[in-house]
């Protein structure tokens, strides 16, 4: 008797319902698999076939035909072991003809199978179960290791198991699974703890003598802009960067759930629960182009995508290859990249707050006043020109730092009474910034800058920006006066913004 049993697979970072078309048929003795399965699927003949002997079925001597419909898209992972377990038996015991049994055949099954029956995790079952069983109310039968990353996806209710047979007793007279899995408690989102991001505030704080470097840290913090900064070696601009990372704003549930679809795609959740941290990803500077955006045989999404939220931070900048870098100008302008391989295309959110360091030439030691450089101006010419026009012109902020003159490692000096965010900046502050930004943000036309269109026409002439570089001087402007708390953006805001247009290590290289 043909069966059908629902399933799912993944495809970039979500889901396609699977349909697991079981025939089985007189002729000689057979395991057929058809609907364009990969490697992995072709494998799961022998998987299936073990495990149903091990679970004490036994496997009719027939024709068996399997489908995976849309028969037009290639499937890959192993999460169709289970629903095509579950199909042959199906159809060799005729659960169609009873109610009970049929109607829990509408579940949704994802497993993959061990040789001895057990169920093991696969890779993206959220993203699967987000968009496979939102259409309507359905049970999702999981792994046990996975039970509490299946209940993130709403209006599911959730059966785990350990083993086949366990499932094999449920279809068929409705058996509760043993679980033998120690399953978590309760999923929530957890905030991130506030003494890290007051610890972060304090080492800013702590930063005499780079008062522009902290400066630019705290306006990148409240406004989520692009930030390069670039110095000698051991200034501290990885610290910098890593500070930054703490300073992130806690993520909403739909946040949250957005970036833990993702890194169910990309294998990397490991807690099943809900992200509790806005990520933060640091590929090597031997990155490749599909490493950076995303890729390969199934098309996974790669580190633009895996920082959607968060932060990207990008050390040693021009290490980089040229190409590479130039592959994040889609991301950085539309907050989205495209990825077209052999496998198909897909559109992946990426939306994410650069921050990059460099050296300002090859041996690193331009303009530091502790040791001479020793590279030839076409040399740090041809050092900085990895670097293109159009990258730098999607930074926000360009510090230049030179050598501490205070320590990481000292304890934090009290706050004078007036400090401000500009000496002595703390969570609080950045909170309040980015509130007012939201609101500025909700009403266009609130953060602007009226009356200072000619001073604005003569900064862009003077310092030769382009009309991206003059919108993001003004989003930089609104951010310096939320956190001031002024009502709009004042001239002397507009001047605190040009002050990180200036990029004197460029000028000098020429």
């Amino acid at each position: 008797m043909p069966v059908r049993i629902r399933t799912g697979a993944l495809t970039g970072i979500a889901g396609l319902p699977v349909s697991a078309e079981v025939v089985i048929s007189r002729g000689l003795p057979g395991f057929h698999l058809v609907g364009l399965p990969g490697i992995e699927v072709r494998e799961s003949r022998e998987r299936v076939l073990s495990a149903l002997r091990h679970s004490g079925v036994r496997v009719p001597p027939g024709r068996i035909t399997v489908n995976l419909a849309p028969a037009g898209v290639r499937k890959s992972g192993a999460s169709f072991d289970l629903a095509i377990a579950l199909g042959i038996v199906a159809a060799v015991e005729g659960w169609a003809v009873d109610a009970g049994a049929a109607l829990r055949l509408r579940s949704v099954f994802l497993g993959e199978l061990s040789l001895f029956g057990e169920l093991r995790p696969v890779r993206g079952l959220l993203p699967i179960l987000l968009d496979v069983a939102r259409r309507e109310p359905r049970v999702a039968f999981v792994p046990s290791s996975q039970r509490n990353e299946a209940e993130l996806a709403p209006g599911l209710r959730v059966m785990a198991a350990d083993q086949l047979a366990d499932v094999l007793a449920w279809c068929r007279d409705g058996s509760r699974p043993r679980e033998r899995s120690p399953v978590a408690g309760h999923v929530r989102v957890a905030t991130p703890a506030p003494a890290a991001a007051d610890e972060a505030c304090a080492a800013l704080a702590r930063l005499s003598g780079q008062e522009l470097a902290r400066k630019a840290a705290v306006v990148a913090a409240a406004g989520r802009h692009n930030l390069l900064l670039m110095g000698p070696p051991g200034v501290g601009k990885t610290r910098l960067a890593r500070l930054l990372a703490e300073l992130q704003p806690p993520l909403d549930r739909d946040d949250a759930l957005t970036v833990t679809r993702i890194h169910s795609a990309a294998g990397l959740v490991s807690s099943s629960t809900l992200a509790d941290r806005r990520p933060c990803r640091a590929p090597h500077h031997t990155v490749t182009r599909a490493g950076l955006l995303g890729g390969g045989a199934s098309l996974r999404p790669g580190e633009v995508t895996l920082a959607h939220g968060g932060l990207l931070f990008l050390d040693e900048l021009a290490e980089f290859h040229p190409a590479v870098l130039d592959v994040l100008r889609q991301p950085l302008q539309e907050g989205r990249v495209t990825v077209s391989r052999g496998g198909g295309q897909r559109l992946f959110p990426a939306r994410f707050q650069l921050i990059a360091a460099s050296n300002p030439c090859r041996c690193g030691y331009f303009g530091s006043s502790v040791r001479s450089c020793r590279c030839l101006p076409h040399e740090r010419a041809r050092y900085l020109s990895r670097l293109s026009g159009p990258l730098l012109d999607r930074f926000d902020l360009f510090v230049e730092m030179g050598a501490w003159r205070g320590a990481f490692a000292e304890p934090p000096a009290a706050p004078p009474g007036d400090a401000g965010w500009r000496l002595h900046p703390n969570p609080a502050q950045l909170a309040a910034a980015r509130g007012q930004l939201d609101d500025w943000r909700r009403a266009p036309g609130a953060p602007q800058a009226p009356g200072n269109g000619r001073f604005l026409d003569q900064a862009r002439e003077a310092l030769g920006l382009s009309l991206r570089a003059v919108s993001r001087c003004l989003e930089v402007a609104a951010t310096v006066a939320a956190l001031d708390g002024a009502v709009r953006v004042e001239e002397a805001h507009l001047r605190e913004a040009l002050e990180f247009r200036y990029q004197p290590v460029f000028e000098g290289s020429r």
